[in-house]
């Protein structure tokens, strides 16, 4: 399994996930601080980061159809790797994070009352 005469479709594939962790982080990050939902939110930014990743896959596959079988197996190992690892990085990110997030809602939340305070 080499990888040897793709460095520039590395080079896209690498910066194209880099993207989509990005994408899915910010996602994430502002869906948790509009809804307060952690669980819910950070499911959906995974399954955003993970159809950002079905999509380089399938570009992958269109890139090494014609060139060699090793090149798209190797190519998918290492899909695969990095693949596990954004999204645990994706995940721990929004987990430590989570209560800066919500904490945040709470502070501009309309509805913050202290005891004895009325809405007006």
């Amino acid at each position: 399994m080499t990888l040897e005469g793709s460095i520039p479709a590395i080079i896209f594939f690498i910066l194209f996930i880099i993207i989509a962790l990005a994408a899915s982080y910010l996602y994430g990050w502002k869906m948790i601080e509009m809804t307060g939902f952690f669980a819910s939110q950070a499911v959906i930014a995974s399954i955003i980061n993970l159809f950002l990743w079905a999509c380089a896959v399938f570009g992958w596959f269109l890139y090494t159809t014609g060139i060699s079988e090793e090149l798209f197996f190797g190519g998918l190992v290492l899909m695969g790797v990095l693949l596990v690892i954004s999204e645990a990085s994706l995940i721990i990110m929004l987990f430590l994070q989570r209560d800066k997030f919500i904490i945040h809602r709470r502070e501009d939340s309309h509805f913050n009352f202290k005891k004895g305070d009325s809405p007006k």
